[in-house]
């Protein structure tokens, strides 16, 4: 039996295959909207014309000498392209020059975007042409207040002296803010790192959308003056599939019922064997196994694979960072994470193995078993007969018996 998991986003989209023996029980689970097309150029122009809970671009950027587009960096997959020339068509029609429109990417406390990562997320049209910046977390950030959390908001100065400020990021169901999207773009995209890390320290609850974190980012963009938010959804090639420009709250409380559906996975119990595959976020793979449930349904001495592919490695993050052996690591290093009690060996299927980041803060150190070839992982399990469950998707997971919980 074999079977594709997901690759590569935003490099090309290859997918990469497993097979297990005939004999082995094998089920494989997707989000129901893997399938779901992808809009055109046409449709996604006419969502941003038409946000609800706040004014068309073209109405509001009336009078405005300069618009800043801030979009979310290259360990996302959202395809930023299509949405930014709907939006710069926006802004010219309201009237704001061409030549004052600028973008900066909303790194928060990862590493600095280069021009290859621009022309990833933006397209080579884009990035010839407008001033594109990477956000530095460490500088170049005003200070607006506290907010009711007594949380010190320190944003990118150059987004804070802008006219026009919208925003461009992509919704997926989230740990600790219920899910991604919104605010989360500001706080911690462009925000100093004392700001972020202040921001961690704040309850959070799983899945819980009116949990301090989720009122923080929100209050965050207010204090920005974020003119508008455009979040999308993306379907099972990475290609946007819904879209909602809006209110950066309301965007997400608004449709997060339909959000939820939109990635409603099936839960597959009492397993020997679970792969759990990153396709959206290949360079933080520990939010695959993340979900909530995911590793509770593997048997006693049961064996979990994380899968994860992309030429970039796992992400560079200077708050969870660890930067050697020598020192305590990032401004909110915990040391690594464990694997539970039930489960036996932990595998790492990577073409693209990274072992300085990828222990530091993603995976456990020791006892890991790396594999760059799916035959080496086999070699390990054996010829017995096994349950097996796949997460395709298993980043994006909304597991239908957990919809409902706000």
């Amino acid at each position: 039996m074999r079977i594709d998991l997901p690759a590569h986003s935003l490099y090309g989209n290859t997918p990469v295959t497993v097979e297990f023996p005939d004999d082995w029980d094998v089920q494989v689970s997707s989000f129901q909207g893997e399938k779901e097309p992808a809009l055109s150029q046409e449709q996604i122009a006419d969502a941003i014309r038409h946000p609800t809970h706040t004014e068309p671009i073209h109405k509001a950027a009336r009078g405005c000498k300069n618009a800043v587009i801030i979009f979310d960096d290259i360990t996302r997959a959202t395809p930023i392209e299509p949405i930014a020339k709907a939006v710069i068509a926006e802004l010219e029609e309201a009237g704001v020059p061409r030549d004052k429109i600028e973008f900066m990417a909303a790194v928060g406390g990862h590493r600095a975007m280069f021009r290859e990562d621009f022309v990833r997320k933006l397209g080579e049209d884009i990035v010839n042409e407008f001033r594109v910046w990477s956000h530095n977390p460490f500088f170049n950030c005003v200070y607006l207040g506290k907010t009711s959390q007594q949380i010190p908001i320190e944003l990118n100065a150059e987004c804070v002296y802008a006219d026009f400020k919208v925003a461009i990021g992509a919704i997926f169901p989230h740990s600790s803010t219920g899910a991604g999207g919104g605010g989360k773009i500001i706080l911690p995209g462009i925000a100093s790192l004392e700001t972020i890390r202040r921001w961690h320290l704040t309850d959070s609850g799983m899945w819980l959308t009116d949990s301090n974190a989720r009122n923080t980012v929100t209050e965050a963009a207010r204090m920005l003056g974020l003119n508008m938010k455009i979040d999308v959804l993306m379907n099972g090639k990475g290609e946007i599939a819904r879209l909602y420009a809006g209110d950066c709250e309301r965007n997400l409380q608004d449709h997060y019922d339909e959000i939820q559906q939109f990635f409603a996975t099936r839960h597959i119990p009492d397993v020997d064997f679970v792969i759990a595959n990153n396709y959206f976020k290949p360079t933080e793979p520990n939010v695959a196994i993340v979900q909530m449930g995911i590793l509770e349904t593997i048997r006693p001495g049961g064996d979990i694979c994380l899968s994860y592919h992309s030429p970039q490695g796992c992400a560079c993050h200077y708050v969870w960072g660890k930067w050697g052996d020598s020192g305590i690591g990032g401004c909110m290093y915990r040391k690594q994470w464990r694997i539970p009690s039930n489960v036996n060996r932990f595998f790492v299927f990577t073409q693209y193995p990274d072992f300085g980041t990828s222990s530091s803060y993603h995976l456990n150190e020791d006892g890991n078993i790396f594999a760059r070839q799916w035959s080496g992982i086999m070699e390990k399990l054996g010829p017995k007969p096994r349950r097996v469950a796949i997460y395709r998707y298993s980043d994006a997971c909304c597991f239908e018996d957990k919809i409902g919980t706000r």
